[in-house]
């Protein structure tokens, strides 16, 4: 039968890595590895790794040296045994059918990857039945998903790699870039320039935890900046390979641009770092530069609004 193994990169999560496990020892696609990858955490969060590997033999535990989460699930990559490779972040949980759902629409349409929706959750529950609920799939290529990637008609991002069930044969020469909290940008550009059929759902699979105090609403570190350069990355590797998007992969480089901005602007950062002063700098003349492009590309009005906040 084959074989699904499920990386999840555990650090400070003792609060919340319990419901994480539990929601994928619960899928009802039985035949999993569960590969848990705890990044040096200063918590209790590797004792109880260890503790629910002593009750459910699926579990594998790896202890290293914090190394952030692109290198938690490089470890969990080379240990995987299974023919399809799932992510899970251990503050979020997945729906009980997330997996076999999914393996089954890749099986039937002969793809390479199988993606469903997230949904944003302040409180922990779980969907008790889907036995008489149909799941409507979308086979789509890899210039559709190149599209969707890019937002060319204003779609929302799918930059997250733990909405994905993906087969090992993409991820054969992948590594996940590490020392960044952006590796999502990259990986999810990889996979789909390196697969030709994706199966997509809009049903919220994966249940990601809206915690208000997390890193999104932080002030702003040189860190962050990182997800810029991202798609910069991108933007020149469409240049020389994939010449037909390259519009699209440039305005998203620009965008980027705009949305550090905007978190700059809106949650600060240190104003005593010279480095991060002269960033703010630059990116605000980014914007204006490419104001008007901006402004005509399909985003939210509130998106639109915000840009002329920030860039005036």
């Amino acid at each position: 039968m084959t074989l699904i193994s499920v990386i999840v990169p555990v650090y400070k999560a003792e609060k919340y890595i319990e419901r994480c496990i539990f929601s994928i020892l619960r899928q009802t696609f039985q035949n999993i590895e569960v590969i848990l990858v705890d990044d040096g955490s200063p918590d209790k969060s590797g004792e109880i790794c260890d503790m629910w590997a002593l009750k459910d033999k699926r579990i594998k535990v790896i202890h290293q040296k914090n190394a952030g989460a692109g290198a938690a699930r490089n470890a969990g990559l080379r240990v995987a045994k299974g023919e399809y490779i799932g992510f899970v972040d251990s503050d979020d949980w997945i729906e009980p059918q997330m997996y076999e759902v999914m393996y089954n629409a890749i099986e039937k349409y002969s793809a390479d990857v199988g993606m469903c929706n997230i949904s944003s959750r302040t409180e922990f529950s779980m969907h008790e039945s889907y036995d008489n609920r149909k799941f409507p799939f979308e086979l789509k290529n890899q210039d559709e998903m190149l599209s969707i990637f890019f937002r060319v008609h204003g779609e929302k991002g799918i930059l997250s790699v733990c909405r994905r069930l993906i087969h090992k044969s993409v991820l054969k020469d992948f590594m996940f870039v590490e020392g960044t909290i952006s590796e999502d940008v990259s990986a999810a550009y990889y996979f789909i320039t390196h697969s030709q059929r994706t199966v997509v759902t809009n049903f919220s699979f994966y249940n990601y935890y809206n915690n208000k105090k997390g890193v999104t609403k932080s002030p702003v570190t040189m860190k962050d900046i990182e997800y810029i350069e991202a798609f910069k990355r991108i933007f020149l590797d469409v240049k020389k390979r994939i010449p037909k998007f390259e519009r699209y992969a440039y305005i998203n480089y620009i965008r980027a641009n705009y949305t550090i901005l905007s978190k700059m602007d809106l949650f600060g950062y240190d104003s005593n770092d010279q480095d991060l002063n002269n960033k703010h700098k630059e990116l605000k003349q980014i914007v204006r530069k490419n104001f008007y492009a901006l402004l005509k590309w399909p985003m939210p009005i509130s998106r639109k609004l915000l840009l002329l906040y920030v860039a005036f």
